[in-house]
């Protein structure tokens, strides 16, 4: 029970603050990518010490989940291999490692990263699902407020 709280928490926290997170999602070859990054003190303290996140206003959490379409429009977790690299604005870069979050009904990759001031983080992410016939590229960009 404790373990689906931070997905929950992760929706809840995003669409307080952006409510266009529902369309943060790429699809290719049958697969849909979703991800987002929060701050991590925005996760609820029971939550975070369950998976092992470190909350504070100088962390964000970064959270992807693959899923695999299947014909009339269902969707299933798929596992994959995920390589993640945040970039700030003056170019630095963070290598992020991502770890699974399994659940009986969903899987999503998770991982930390360090954030300082506002500024606005670059993600690119290559996502290789399992039987898909090549790796995908993901990339976005994401304001992140630092306490």
């Amino acid at each position: 029970m404790r373990r689906s709280l931070i997905l929950v928490a992760l929706l809840a926290a995003t669409a307080a603050l952006a409510p266009a997170w529902a369309l943060r999602f790429a699809t290719y070859d049958g697969f849909e990518i979703h991800h987002n990054a929060v701050r991590a003190d925005f996760i609820p303290t029971e939550v975070a010490r369950a998976q092992g996140i470190t909350r504070s206003g100088s962390r964000g959490l970064v959270n992807i989940a693959v899923l695999r379409r299947a014909e009339g429009g269902t969707t299933s977790p798929a596992e994959a291999s995920i390589t993640l690299t945040v970039f700030n604005l003056a170019g630095q870069s963070q290598a992020v490692r991502l770890r699974p979050v399994r659940e009986p009904n969903a899987l999503y990759y998770i991982g930390e990263f360090r954030i300082s001031g506002t500024d606005t983080y670059r993600f690119e992410a290559e996502v290789q699902p399992d039987g898909a016939p090549r790796a995908y590229p993901l990339r976005w960009s994401q304001q992140l407020f630092a306490d």
